[in-house]
Parts: C-alpha cells; sequence; structure tokens
C-alpha cells in the first residue's frame, strides 16, 4: 500500500509539474493566433469555433500526456517493452471501456474537421485522424521514456481515435444536408455546403 500511495504522490508531482506546460501551450497558442484569426474570420460564431478548437487541443494534450488519474477498464493485452516502456502493437486483442471512451474523444476533432474545411475529401478527414492519434500515441511513448508518466502506446488507441474523428466527420457531412446546415454554416470557416453525398 505504500508503494502504491509513493506512486500516486510521484504522479500527483508529475502532474503539477506538467501542468504549467499545457497552460502556456493554450494561452501561447491563443495569443499567436488571435489576431491573425480574428481578422480573417470576423463573425463571433467562428470565434468560437477557433477558440473551442485552441481549448478541445489543450485538453486532449492533458488527458493523454499526463500520468493518468482516471481509472477505466482495459482488455488483458500482451505488451512489449522498451527500457521498461510498455507498447502494444498487437491490435484488438480484446475491447474495453477504454477503447469505446476513444472513440468518443476524437469525435469533436472530425467536428471541428469539417468546421475548418468540410470541402476536404472524406480519405484525408480518416488520414488526419490517424495521423493525429500517430502523433498522441508517439508522445505518450516518448514522454513515457522519459517522464515515466505511466501510459501505453496502444495500437487499439490509434484505431479508436481514427475511428472516432471518422464518425464526427461522417455525422457532419449528414447534418450539414438537413434543417441544421443553416447553424452549421455559422460556425464553419470555409463557407459553401457539402454535396460530398451527391457524389
Amino acid at each position: 500500500m505504500y508503494t502504491i500511495f509513493r506512486r500516486r504522490r510521484n504522479y500527483i508531482v508529475r502532474i503539477s509539474s506538467l501542468d504549467p506546460i499545457f497552460y502556456l501551450f493554450f494561452a501561447g497558442s491563443v495569443l499567436v493566433t488571435h489576431n491573425h484569426l480574428w481578422e480573417k474570420f470576423p463573425n463571433f460564431s467562428q470565434h468560437i469555433t477557433i477558440a473551442t478548437f485552441f481549448i478541445y487541443l489543450t485538453a486532449i494534450d492533458w488527458l493523454c500526456l499526463t500520468p493518468s488519474i482516471f481509472n477505466f477498464s482495459s482488455a488483458n493485452k500482451l505488451l512489449f517493452y522498451f527500457h521498461g516502456v510498455p507498447f502494444n502493437i498487437i491490435p484488438l486483442q480484446g475491447l474495453s471501456q477504454e477503447f469505446f471512451l476513444n472513440i468518443v474523444m476524437t469525435l469533436p476533432l472530425g467536428v471541428y474537421l469539417y468546421l475548418i474545411n468540410h470541402q476536404m475529401p472524406f480519405s484525408r478527414a480518416i488520414l488526419y485522424g490517424f495521423f493525429f492519434s500517430l502523433f498522441i500515441e508517439c508522445n505518450q511513448f516518448v514522454c513515457d521514456l522519459l517522464f515515466h508518466i505511466g501510459r501505453v502506446a496502444d495500437v487499439d488507441d490509434l484505431i479508436s481515435n481514427t475511428i472516432g474523428t471518422t464518425i464526427g466527420f461522417a455525422v457532419m457531412i449528414i447534418l450539414d444536408q438537413t434543417i441544421f446546415h443553416q447553424v452549421i454554416k455559422q460556425f464553419m470557416l470555409v463557407g459553401g455546403k457539402s454535396d460530398k453525398l451527391n457524389n
């Protein structure tokens, strides 16, 4: 029990030391992009899209690149180790609550991709989701190697995050063909209406 408490205490220390990084990332991103983006996209609804997108990215960074303070059930998996850092390269050894939560976590990414540029091909949106997830998993591995944050780079996360992004983008395509088009249009950074369902 003492060992567990000591590890948790160390995690809290690491969280406290890493938190300013994410706050500075968010503040710096807003300051750097504020004037340019605010002038380029003057509508208040577009400001909401931009601001909430930065908040979302910062939240993802905090959730994925700091020691976990949540205890979600995960499947038993055969893990590989590199200098004591665990990782999984065998896909779908078992589905768990964590797999589906990752899908939910990246649904907004698909929504934001659509609002940023709804004219992008569907396949490109899937690739963005894949590379975004790959970026997260690679950083988790590096951070665990350097700072021992207790994260596992997992190919299942790569799959679930890509699925989540794809679903989010697909839902926006469908909604944009309905009566919600005028509402969605207000938050788009590129005007017009998607015609993907008509192709």
